[in-house]
């Protein structure tokens, strides 16, 4: 048995402290083929710090072998010694037969540091030494897939493609359809996973075929990807507002409510799954379901503009004028959204304060007057409260953008 094997046994057998003595009696026994493959093993286990001593004695005996210099090189690099490791590669020249490989740990190197354009110099350069090499196609492929240069990307995961499905741990199919996605080519994507769904072998590409489905109008679909998800992980959060969004599509509430309910089980900060849940809770006339949800989603976040807005709406529909005034008092003007300005007039009409109200008319108008539906409640409120002026020039406009309203046409006449 040779040193270096028996240094690798006392390592797996936790006896560290021969390790040093093992190491020095393998460099001065061993032959350099056994020395760099102890060298490798030794990088695997995770022990850098001897796998640099061996490449350092074998650089000193070969120091025209620049293939220890670029492995040196690459531990150096992993263990936060840049310059010792960057100068090792520099120091490879481009005649030499291992140059090509430090490109690639140059690149590495430089991608892991976020220098991408570096990283792709790199690669481009070791392209063009080695054109066939799917390594490097890759390597490119995956730089254009981080940088957002999805055009680029795309024809790289191809052509890899269309010799292997996987490249190391990537899915190539996957990226093909993540990166059609990103493309806004959601139609192609999802066709192109109906054709590869055996290439979604885990979780997330589930996940990730559901929202693509949903964003090519493909509900069913998205909702059979989604329910997936579900099934093998209740807690995948992320799913829920998708799945919830996928019934809407199909208009189906009540879906829409036992998605969104069920998600909250699983995150309770999710505001989007309060709104949507609200939405179908109303649709539903399950206004108890609604103001619960409402109310927790404001709990969750006051300031959400949306979540306030449904439960003054359903205030309103109750009757409930102070409730809905209520949600707004603690605001500064500034802090008001149009249509919040727009029902707390609708709740001051209520309570028949038609001062008040006409002054939150006023300033929902400038955002809202080309609004028919805006304009038809202030033509209600213009009536309510005897001010035929107002009433007769809110009418004109309405016209304006409603002509054939013969109602409306009919009132206008009457006030003319």
């Amino acid at each position: 048995m040779t040193y270096s094997e028996q240094l690798l046994d006392a390592i797996q057998a936790h006896r560290f402290s021969e390790s040093q003595g093992l190491l020095k009696q393998a460099l001065n026994h061993d032959d350099p083929e056994i020395l760099a493959s102890l060298a490798e093993n030794l990088t695997d286990l995770g022990f850098t710090d001897l796998a640099k001593e061996v490449y350092r004695s074998l650089i000193g005996s070969f120091p025209q072998e620049d293939l220890f210099k670029v492995y040196l090189a690459e531990i150096l690099l992993n263990d936060g010694e840049e310059d010792d490791g960057l100068s090792l590669l520099y120091n490879v020249k481009k005649s030499s037969d291992s140059y090509l490989e430090s490109l690639l740990v140059q690149a590495d190197y430089y991608q892991s540091e976020g220098l991408i354009e570096t990283a792709r110099a790199k690669m481009n350069e070791a392209k063009e030494l080695a054109p066939d090499e799917d390594a490097i196609t890759f390597g490119l492929a995956e730089l254009d897939y981080m940088s957002e240069l999805n055009e680029q990307a795309l024809p790289l995961y191809q052509d890899l493609a269309t010799r292997q499905s996987m490249f190391g741990e990537v899915n190539l199919n996957q990226r093909i359809f993540q990166t059609l996605a990103k493309l806004g080519r959601y139609e192609e994507a999802a066709d192109f996973i109906k054709t590869h769904q055996e290439d979604l072998l885990d979780i997330d590409a589930k996940y990730q075929a559901g929202v693509i489905m949903l964003e090519a109008g493909q509900a069913d679909s998205a909702i059979k990807f989604l329910d997936q998800v579900i099934e093998q992980s209740p807690d995948y959060v992320n799913a829920y507002p998708f799945l919830a969004r996928a019934y809407q599509a199909k208009d189906d509430q009540e879906e829409v409510l036992y998605a969104a309910q069920t998600g909250l089980g699983y995150n309770e900060l999710d505001e989007e799954l309060y709104e949507m849940g609200a939405q179908a809770a109303m649709k539903l006339g399950k206004d108890d379901d609604a103001e619960d949800l409402l109310t927790r989603g404001l709990k969750v976040n006051a300031d959400n503009a949306s979540l306030r807005l449904l439960l003054s709406d359903l205030y309103l529909k109750e009757g409930r004028y102070e409730d809905s005034l209520a949600l707004f008092k603690d605001l500064a003007e500034g802090e008001i959204e149009p249509l919040g300005h727009l029902n707390m007039a609708r709740s001051y009409q209520g309570l028949e304060d038609f001062k008040q109200a006409q002054s939150e008319y006023l300033l929902a108008y400038p955002s809202l007057k080309d609004n028919p539906a805006f304009l038809r409640q202030m033509i209600d409120f213009g009536q309510a409260s005897g001010q035929k002026d107002l009433t007769a020039e809110l009418l004109k406009h309405y016209l304006d953008l409603v002509p054939d309203d013969q109602e409306m046409q009919a009132l206008y006449q009457e006030l003319a």
